[in-house]
């Protein structure tokens, strides 16, 4: 194995989740709040994606994060950024607006949809399975279905789900897509030298 091989992006990744969550007594502090943000906590933009709520949704986001990271690590790290970014930004949106309604949130979860979309785009364009088309119909359905029942399908944490998250995970990811798919009309992938396919941007 390669060092490029390695996921160190993944890795790093999941050891700050897990560093914020053991290392952090007072989480209150960097978790997402609109009203302390407008007030000028900005960290908590970020920080409160990184943070959560209990030992399993700590688990359940970092095996989500173990598992799309390293598909999108293993294609693109630039993907893999841009993607967690602008799932970020999305699910931040949301809950900056008066619609959110929630005094804190906490959670990766949201961002991690958008990595789902993407990982699944890009799996479906190197091999047109129609597995890949049913698993993204699938991860869409359980969206629709926790944002219509107001709880989580799969887990099942000290706090109220917020479904509505998931979607605005959902909506980056489309973004992502599009940003991808209008870079010289539609990326391409070549062979790295470990004999894995590689994102490119230009003639390969």
């Amino acid at each position: 194995m390669t060092l490029r091989q390695i996921p160190i992006l993944t890795i790093s990744l999941l050891t700050l989740l897990v560093s914020l969550h053991v290392l952090v007594e007072d989480k209150t502090q960097l978790y997402f709040s609109a009203a302390d943000i407008f007030q000028g906590e900005s960290w908590r933009l970020v920080s409160g994606h990184f943070m959560h709520a209990d030992l399993q949704h700590l688990l359940w986001n970092c095996l989500g994060l173990l598992v799309l990271g390293i598909l999108l690590e293993y294609r693109s790290r630039v993907v893999l950024i841009a993607s967690l970014g602008v799932g970020i930004l999305f699910v931040s949106a949301l809950l900056l607006t008066p619609y959110s309604k929630l005094d804190y949130y906490c959670g990766l979860s949201g961002a991690l949809n958008t990595l789902l979309l993407v990982a699944l785009w890009i799996e479906w364009r190197l091999t047109r399975s129609w597995l890949i088309i049913l698993i993204a119909c699938g991860s869409i359905a359980k969206v629709l279905v926790e944002v219509a029942q107001g709880a989580s399908i799969v887990t099942h944490i000290s706090w109220p789900p917020y479904a509505w998250s998931h979607v605005a995970g959902l909506t980056g990811g489309l973004f992502v897509i599009w940003m991808l798919a209008s870079i010289g009309n539609l990326p391409a992938f070549h062979r790295g030298s470990g004999g894995h396919l590689v994102l490119c941007f230009r003639p390969c």
